[in-house]
């Protein structure tokens, strides 16, 4: 897992809860794998199914990787998106 020094604190790096359907976890990891900036994806216990890391320079391209690429899997039942303040 990353840990706090590992981040860029030029990007920002913004946290992605997933919900999807049951069964479909591994294939939507894979997948969310795949996509440039994407710093690390893992399956999750508890309210959300799966956890990507991601990390981008600018939020348009933020909102690119999330709503046209993560939302737009199959499967995908709804995101929560959690921005990490790295700049005080």
């Amino acid at each position: 897992m990353l840990q706090t020094s590992q981040l860029d604190r030029n990007v920002e790096t913004t946290c992605v809860m997933i919900n999807c359907e049951s069964g479909s976890e591994g294939r939507i990891i894979d997948k969310i794998r795949e996509i440039q900036g994407v710093k690390e994806c893992v399956r999750t216990t508890g309210p959300y199914d799966i956890l990507a890391i991601i990390e981008s320079n600018t939020v348009e391209l933020l909102k690119e990787i999330i709503e046209n690429k993560i939302r737009k899997i199959q499967s995908v039942n709804a995101t929560t998106t959690l921005v990490i303040a790295t700049k005080f």
